[in-house]
């Protein structure tokens, strides 16, 4: 964020000290980047600049998409799984509509 005042010697800040004063702006609600600039002495330009740099390398971090990973079930013994369950008459894998009338009736 370019020099820290105008008329101390050309200090660049650190970027420790970048990311403190792009935080204490996110913190100062209200508060214009104008008067944020002014009153710590940097321009605009170097301003957006740092806030643009630092916070894509941030966001390079993290996934962009809003969308999480769901693992499916696994069956484990398939044998013994529950498929359906029909006035109390268990079925244990998919069977024809015929032979469920056939149980029913």
């Amino acid at each position: 964020m370019g020099l820290t005042s105008g008329n101390q010697s050309s200090s660049r800040r650190s970027k420790k000290q970048v990311l403190a004063l792009l935080s204490e702006y996110d913190k100062s609600h209200g508060m214009s980047v104008k008067d944020f600039c002014r009153l710590h002495q940097i321009s605009e330009g170097a301003f957006y600049s740092a806030r643009r740099r630092h916070r894509s390398a941030s966001k390079a971090k993290t996934p962009s998409s809003g969308f999480i990973a769901i693992a499916s079930p696994t069956i484990k013994d398939p044998a013994n799984t529950l498929f359906a369950e029909v006035n109390g008459i268990k079925l244990y894998r998919a069977v024809p509509a015929t032979y469920l009338k056939t149980l029913i009736l």
